[in-house]
């Protein structure tokens, strides 16, 4: 009998979604709960896993397409048709056209050629025509004339990361150091700044947003539009702070722990909500209510090759600064890795967000939805300043950047708030009263 399995809806109110990459092709025999396709939708990148058993006959849309809840992906013990007794004819697959075959990948020219010898290992599987890797993945390798089909593959099944091409083009074949992106570490001090990026390639044409990309489009521009933002910008002179790091840090390592300065400001900014629970509300103006939810739940606002997602440290005013340092380095890396699930991808109370490993300063963050306040890192930078004795020092300043909701918080209470935080964070002892 013909079965059509449709795309499914994962959660939380998801519209559609982009088939990432198939995990099966036309002709393969699968059992019910086989995994066969990764969705990318606004918030994960998850597998989803087939309803039925039977053999592959069809699947209606390539690899990258964008498809909407409900809309046709496999077929079953068909004939190929995409039509079963009782089905109507396939509805087209969402907002965007069916995709065509990957296109061709230009030959390298020359110079790229002599650089980027085939890499030994592993070369990413060709399934139903194309090499598996996510879209980014494969405008990077065009733009940068390289051949999927000569680069070996790290990801989890089989597919192509964007350090896969990274190392491709660099002519190394070695694996890059993971970036930690938004939850690395603030940058050190430094006596002369960090080496410039190299230059990003040059872009041209259009191209179709990512589900991401367009939810933080969306709920960017609804929050810009809807919260009137107010941001405070401080520094903090943390040289107790760093000599604490310093002091603990082979004391982590020994429990398998990375101590890193985010886990002692999502623990100074735990303990700081419990004192001013506004900064952990949000103004519901549809029933003129300030919602004030159960727990403190600190989001970290992670910078990954695929967008910008917010995974939370569940109930952080209850965890040590450890168990928080531990927690936020697994969460980066689920990220990175598009492995988060709805249950540590959703629910933040309030967010962190850190310009700081990019040696960034003051920003204005954008509020985060359901949230009243979002607090941004910035560097920490060796500065003059006049100590208490009327001396000029060299101190260690780390940059803050505090944006609130101005129809939940007023001025005095945000700098209120700001300068227990600052305390907490010059002097990392005041955290230890905190239960």
């Amino acid at each position: 009998m013909t079965e059509i399995f449709r795309m499914p809806d994962v959660g939380e109110g998801m519209h559609e979604g982009e088939i990432a990459s198939w995990l099966v092709k036309v002709g393969d025999t699968i059992k019910v709960d086989d995994a066969i396709a990764e969705i990318q939708n606004d918030k994960l990148l998850q597998e989803i896993l087939s309803p039925y058993s039977g053999k592959i006959t069809k699947l209606f849309v390539e690899a990258g397409t964008v498809v909407e809840v409900g809309a046709p992906l496999i077929e079953f013990d068909g004939d190929g048709s995409g039509s079963a007794a009782g089905d109507a004819a396939p509805a087209p697959a969402a907002s965007e056209p069916v995709a065509e075959a990957a296109p061709a990948v230009p030959a390298p020219i020359a110079a790229i050629n002599e650089a980027v010898a085939p890499v030994e290992g592993k070369t990413a599987p060709v399934i139903a025509g194309k090499v598996r890797a996510m879209p980014t993945v494969r405008r990077f390798a065009r733009q940068n004339n390289i051949d999927l089909t000569t680069v070996a593959a790290t990801g989890r099944h089989g597919n192509l990361t964007l350090d896969d091409v990274k190392n491709a083009l660099n002519g190394t074949g070695a694996p890059v150091a993971p970036v930690e992106a938004e939850v690395a570490p603030l940058a050190e001090p430094a006596a002369v700044a960090a080496a410039p990026a190299s230059a990003p390639a040059e872009k041209a044409g259009r191209v179709p947003m990512t589900p991401i990309r367009k939810a933080i489009a969306r709920n960017m521009t609804s929050q810009k539009q809807n919260v009137p933002h107010v941001t405070l910008f401080e520094q903090v002179e943390v040289s107790k702070l760093m000599a604490h790091r310093a002091t603990f840090k082979d004391v982590a390592l020994q429990q398998d722990v990375k101590l890193t300065y985010m886990a002692y400001v999502a623990k100074a900014l735990a303990s700081l909500v419990k004192r001013f629970p506004d900064l952990n509300a949000h103004v519901d103006m549809a029933k003129s209510e300030i919602v004030y939810p159960e727990g403190i739940h600190v989001g970290i606002a992670v910078d990954t090759p695929n967008g910008l997602f917010v995974p939370v440290v569940k109930n952080a005013d209850q965890k040590s600064i450890l168990a928080i340092a531990k927690e936020i380095a697994d969460l980066a890396v689920r990220a990175r890795d598009g492995k988060l699930t709805p249950d540590v991808a959703s629910g933040s109370t309030i967010t962190i967000s850190n310009i700081g490993s990019a040696r960034g300063n003051w920003f204005t963050p954008v509020i985060n939805v359901n949230e009243a306040a979002i607090l941004g890192l910035g560097t920490i930078a060796k500065e003059p300043i006049v100590n208490e004795e009327g001396e000029i020092v060299v101190g260690n300043m780390m940059k803050l950047s505090l944006s609130f909701d101005h129809r939940l918080i007023d001025g005095m209470l945000a700098q209120s708030a700001m300068n227990d935080l600052k305390k907490m964070l010059n002097d990392p002892a005041y955290m230890l009263m905190e239960v």
